[in-house]
């Protein structure tokens, strides 16, 4: 597997929290599932944003040229552009799954529910 697909628990330090390309959040719940603790993975809030918000506006910018490729009918270019726009969303998916954390999840409150 890639380096990036798996960290340790932090607390029974086995690898076992998987990060996967299709499922990333700034924050994520999982359970480990050797020991059963709740863990966090956490990408900073920074990071994401700055990311997130550049992949948008880069994606944006990108589907009308795509549309426009599909309606003068170039083939090869808009097969580039799908290509460009699939490469910008897991590549970002990629990155923050590089930059992530995994720490212990805080105990909820049970007034909060």
């Amino acid at each position: 597997m890639r380096a990036s697909s798996r960290r340790n628990c932090p607390v029974c330090g086995a690898d076992t929290v998987r990060l996967t390309l299709h499922d990333v959040r700034r924050i994520r719940r999982v359970t480990c599932t050797q020991c059963g603790t709740k863990l966090e993975v956490l990408v900073p809030n920074v990071l994401y944003s700055l990311v997130t918000f550049t992949a948008v506006i880069l994606g944006s910018m990108l589907v009308p040229a795509l549309l426009m490729l599909m309606f003068e009918r170039h083939e090869h270019r808009s097969a580039l552009a799908v290509a460009l726009l699939f490469a910008l969303i897991f590549g970002t998916n990629e990155f923050f799954n590089r930059r992530a954390t995994v720490q212990r999840a805080p105990e909820r409150s049970p007034r909060l529910g």
